[in-house]
């Protein structure tokens, strides 16, 4: 089986629990758009990664983390973000491939105050579609 891989210059579905908001677990949830990439060669499932998060509470934001890998499957990965620290992270994310039927879901304001159908990207692409949202390019 084929495994999920992330590449440079692409969007992406990042789903962090815990997130910012919440006593317990509620996740956060946005689109990122991956800007660089770097598997760390220490042995221990490490990959550098940069991004761009769009739905960040303080607005959009660049991110580099470090994230060890826990579950690669078909679709998505499961990492732990790693700060550095000997002890586990309290964090773990789920990157996976984006969709539409994705954002409908997990972000609701966008699909509501920017619906596809008010695009010209429309539903031919969602890397179109979020390049006209959000002004990110892929090339």
């Amino acid at each position: 089986m084929e495994q999920f891989k992330i590449h440079s210059n692409g969007w992406f579905a990042w789903q962090m629990i815990p997130g910012y908001m919440g006593e317990r677990c509620v996740s956060y949830c946005s689109p990122i758009f991956v800007t660089n990439l770097k598997p760390l060669k220490t042995g221990k499932g490490l990959l550098r990664i940069s991004f761009i998060n769009v739905f960040y509470a303080e607005g959009v934001q660049d991110f580099s983390l470090d994230l060890r890998i826990l579950k690669r499957a078909k679709d998505y990965l499961v990492a732990e973000l790693d700060y550095g620290h000997e002890e586990e992270s309290e964090r773990t994310a789920i990157i996976s491939h984006i969709e539409f039927g994705w954002i409908e879901r997990f972000c609701p304001e966008l699909w509501y105050h920017r619906p596809p159908s008010s695009t010209k990207a429309g539903t031919s692409s969602v890397s179109k579609y979020l390049d006209e949202v959000f002004g990110a390019k892929q090339h």
